[in-house]
């Protein structure tokens, strides 16, 4: 069971963070910053400054070299191997280089984690059909992973990391295989599940993406942190958003 000592009113936070791989020099150095139940970032920096390792740490996949890590509430250094294993399965992850199931089809890709969770086959049917025909893709559910494009792999890897309506939602270049057309489609699925209570992070190079959709962003440079505000309210995005034409 979680430890009640480590609660902590924030869906994660960094106090002095910092990493290294090995006896490498420090990819990250000194980083603090929270994020809120239901917030939206996005993650800015040029190739190398450290995005991908400050995910990882997100997910769980990397330990920090010093300071600590709160997420959902416990401190990573103290935590059990059942609440880590908990905490994984609240976290859906977008990852760049996809990781999807060669041997399993589009639609069994995405049905995993409802599968996994013991969720109805019937249920399962109607959610993952409805979030395929969302990301374009109804008609290549039964298609595997090699029979499908980067672009295509991509939009299989979101719909598998949101299918469960996560409590954090971290995208690794989530847009980056895709058109502008279906880059803004992808963003009103996370904005959708944000809206929902889903806190959001998403890691990019699309200056277009953070321009048009307003919200503060996690800036690295030189392994150091910077957060910079929105230039608009979430209330004004939001309205922006829900005020869109039906296509």
């Amino acid at each position: 069971m979680p430890n009640n000592e480590n609660l902590s009113p924030f869906i994660a936070e960094f106090n002095g963070v910092s990493l290294r791989y090995n006896k490498g020099p420090e990819i990250l150095k000194d980083i603090n910053f929270s994020l809120s139940p239901g917030s939206f970032h996005f993650m800015t920096g040029e190739s190398g400054a450290g995005k991908t390792s400050l995910l990882s740490l997100l997910y769980l996949h990397l330990e920090p070299t010093k300071g600590r890590v709160r997420l959902l509430g416990q401190a990573m250094d103290t935590m059990s191997r059942s609440t880590r294993a908990q905490i994984r399965r609240q976290i859906g992850v977008v990852f760049q280089d996809y990781h999807l199931l060669n041997h399993l089809n589009a639609f069994d890709n995405v049905a995993l984690p409802l599968r996994l969770a013991g969720e109805k086959e019937s249920e399962i049917k109607k959610h993952v059909t409805e979030l395929l025909a969302w990301v374009g893709l109804e008609k290549q559910m039964k298609s595997y992973p090699e029979e499908l494009s980067g672009g295509e792999q991509q939009r299989i890897a979101i719909a598998r990391a949101v299918i469960h309506k996560p409590t954090l939602l971290l995208a690794d270049e989530p847009t980056g295989n895709v058109d502008d057309a279906m880059a803004k489609r992808l963003m009103y699925l996370f904005l959708e599940l944000n809206k929902l209570g889903t806190t959001v992070v998403v890691a990019t190079h699309n200056v277009g993406l953070v321009k048009n959709f307003h919200f503060p962003q996690l800036h690295l440079a030189d392994g150091h942190l910077k957060i910079i505000p929105a230039s608009d309210t979430y209330t004004d995005m939001a309205n922006k958003l829900f005020k869109r034409e039906e296509k």
